[in-house]
């Protein structure tokens, strides 16, 4: 990943960047001693296990596994690229990204492709102001009630049918393979074809304004309604949101977004003045666009259709940004099918009341919704209706909340707080359960005794690890170790690590995570983390270091028995005497120095054979 960009500018750039502050922007820290710890994002739990290190400029969650420096963060979190990940800090810095070749070539097709797609948009919207063969396009946008304001504010376009686009491209200096890649063409028997014939044009922009893709409506039978550009180098629907980078400006003021389905949903509403609303580009969020939303506010207000896809939906988008730290309302519009329809037909006015009076919480959505299908006076309908909320209670970590809607839907399906409650109490042990086995990994380290929940590792292995930890806390402790144990008692994986350590310092553990796999870097976090908060003094520390050091010799120590016991079968068979008097004075020094290790030694003892 690193050598797409040079090392020393990631190094520099990670050197500027503050990981706290960064992960802050996503996750509540709170300080304990010297790290920061809270929920971990990238799994459900109860008890924070997710840790940050600002001395090391590391995360590492004890719970999950996950781990790593600032970059492989924002990797995760947002689903980003490494490049895009250094370009989003790097941003924040006001610096510019150096790019070695690969790097440069990746990105300038990227830029190609967002190149090629905006000049796409100018000609579609070209087309649609002033081509005769828009004007069915213009007619259906009129007969919707759209401004010409709204035509150029979002780049609406109309794409006629023939070979217009690739006329229009042709002398521009692109590649069939340029063409290919952004998703405007179809090709059949060797030949390009238009996607988009005869459609209206919706570019889909990113958050900085670069066009990504676009969506085309059928102006007459044609199926599908809506076209959607195909995924490619720069577009995912599932990452991005509609009008997002014209709706910014207004999400920051009011620290609030409205998220309706469609475009011209979204269209029409910052006609009427509601500036900050997004489309979701499908039907209901995926866990990439709830990160993205959740990046600029946590109030969100779902205004989806009406009908029943509507509002499977929002129950489904809903319960996810709520499960991710967003404070989501549900609009409630049944005078219309969707927004667009309300404000044309009732105006600002109305759904500005609308937005105060007739909004309700995620839990009281799905309380009205379980009403409308189960009568509470049935002892079976009503055990239902709390089997299900009591699912989605137990997705609430807010107490307070919980307990408010605990009394309110007692009283509304006829029960008691208590009975949903006990179900609560039995779905919440049932679901750890079912969970233990995946987060049996959590440790604590307790005057410096290391305790996993998880299978134990063998003795050998956990001295090997804990004391890798140590080594990569002081260089020291590793030229001891060498010394007394040999560089090949860590071969493996802890051998590349070492490498890395020995070639780049032991300064900068963050910028080391950048020269490995996702996986590997998850790792050396673990390591790294490991001793990070054990509270020990030195001479605890040196005990436990010695009893480390004296595990492994005893393994050096019984595998090399275990050598020469092997090698004294031979000569016995073989009835050479000479060799069996040699190999049994040989085993007698091995025994006795395996027998003297296994009696525990002082502090004081150990420093006086190291000549101290």
């Amino acid at each position: 990943m690193a050598g797409l960009i040079p090392e020393e500018f990631l190094e520099d750039l990670r050197g500027r960047t503050d990981i706290v502050e960064i992960i802050s922007e996503y996750v509540p820290l709170k300080r304990t001693g010297q790290n920061y710890v809270g929920l971990c994002p990238f799994h459900q739990e109860k008890t924070p296990s997710f840790t940050v290190s600002p001395a090391k400029q590391i995360f590492y969650c004890f719970g999950c596994g996950v781990g790593g420096n600032v970059f492989s963060f924002l990797m995760k979190i947002d689903n980003i690229s490494f490049v895009e990940a250094v370009e989003l800090l790097a941003e924040r810095q006001g610096m510019e990204v150096p790019r070695t070749r690969g790097a440069r070539e990746k990105q300038e097709r990227r830029e190609r492709l967002y190149e090629l797609n905006a000049q796409a948009a100018d000609y579609y919207h070209r087309i649609l102001l002033h081509g005769e063969a828009a004007e069915r396009a213009r007619r259906y946008l009129n007969g919707r009630g759209l401004k010409k304001e709204s035509w150029a504010r979002f780049m609406l376009g109309f794409a006629p049918a023939g070979q217009g686009l690739l006329q229009f491209f042709r002398g521009k200096g692109y590649t069939i393979q340029d063409l290919r890649e952004a998703g405007l063409f179809i090709e059949r028997y060797g030949r390009l074809q238009e996607r988009f014939q005869g459609r209206v044009i919706f570019p889909i922009f990113d958050h900085r304004g670069r066009c990504l893709g676009f969506g085309g409506r059928a102006l007459e039978d044609e199926q599908p309604k809506y076209l959607n550009s195909p995924e490619s180098a720069i577009f995912n629907k599932s990452r991005n949101l509609y009008g997002l980078h014209l709706a910014l400006p207004a999400i920051r003021d009011k620290k609030q977004v409205i998220v309706v389905e469609g475009y011209m949903d979204c269209i029409t509403a910052h006609e009427y003045g509601f500036r900050h609303t997004v489309a979701s580009l499908g039907t209901a969020f995926t866990q990439e666009q709830s990160r993205l939303l959740l990046r600029y506010t946590k109030d969100i207000i779902l205004a989806f259709d009406q009908d029943s896809a509507g509002s499977a939906a929002t129950m489904r988008s809903a319960g996810l940004l709520q499960e991710m730290g967003g404070r989501v309302m549900i609009l409630d519009l049944p005078e219309a099918k969707d927004p667009d329809e309300f404000l044309r037909s009732q105006g600002r006015e109305a759904f500005a009341i609308a937005l105060a009076e007739r909004t309700s919480g995620f839990l009281e959505f799905r309380l009205d919704q379980l009403l409308k299908k189960y009568n509470p006076d049935n002892l079976a309908d009503r055990a239902e209706i709390a089997r299900v909320l009591v699912e989605e209670l137990a997705r609430i970590k807010d107490h307070v909340v919980r307990e408010g809607f605990i009394r309110m839907a007692a009283q509304r399906i006829h029960t008691s707080e208590e009975a949903i409650r006990l179900e609560l109490s039995r779905y919440l042990r049932k679901y750890r359960l079912q969970k233990d086995k995946t987060e049996k990994n959590r440790y604590n380290m307790e005057q410096g005794k290391q305790t996993f929940e998880m299978q134990p590792l063998a003795a050998i292995e956990a001295a090997r690890s804990g004391l890798f930890s140590f080594m990569l806390q002081d260089r020291h402790l590793y030229e001891r170790v060498k010394q007394e144990l040999g560089r090949d008692v860590f071969s493996g994986k802890y051998e590349k690590y070492l490498d890395l350590f020995e070639r780049h310092g032991w300064d900068n553990a963050a910028d080391l995570l950048n020269q490995l796999a996702a996986d590997e870097q998850q790792e050396l976090a673990a390591l790294l983390m490991r001793t990070e908060d054990i509270q020990l003094d030195e001479i605890q520390k040196e005990r436990l270091i010695g009893d480390y050091i004296r595990t492994l010799k005893k393994g050096q120590l019984q595998k090399a028995i275990a050598r020469k016991q092997s090698v004294l079968k031979e000569f016995e068979k073989n009835n050479d005497q000479e060799g069996i008097k040699n190999l049994l004075a040989e085993l007698y020094l091995l025994y006795e120095e395996l027998e003297r290790l296994k009696t525990p030694r002082t502090v004081d003892s150990m420093s006086q054979e190291r000549g101290e």
